[in-house]
Order: C-alpha cells, then structure tokens, then sequence
C-alpha cells in the first residue's frame, strides 16, 4: 500500500525515513530522534542553533 502524498508541504521541512533501531537507539542515550537528524543537518549543512533554537550560518551572521 502506497502513502497518500500531502498537497501542501512547506519548502523547510525535510521529510526522513529511518530505521527503527536508530529510534531506539536514541531514546536508549534519552535523546530525541528529531534533534539529533536536526543536529547532523544542521552539521552537513554548516549550521548551528543559537540561544532561540533557531539554525544560523556557523560564522553567526544571520541567515
């Protein structure tokens, strides 16, 4: 059975598929899954999360 695909997806959400055992892999170190995929984007992408948790260029100039 194939997934309905949305109509609608804003152009900043990245959807990813992972295995089940990285999920369990995370809560095992009480992390969440979707901050360490935000962290390892943030890294290939060359950004970091400033004091609002929001991501910036890694020299902090605004995006």
């Amino acid at each position: 059975m194939s997934k309905p695909k949305a109509q609608f997806q804003p152009s900043n959400i990245l959807l990813v598929e992972v295995p089940p055992h990285f999920i369990t892999l995370c809560e095992a170190c009480r992390a969440s899954p979707q901050a360490v995929l935000r962290g390892m984007a943030s890294m290939i992408c060359g950004l970091q999360c400033n004091e609002d948790d929001r991501l910036q260029p890694l020299d902090g100039t605004a995006a």
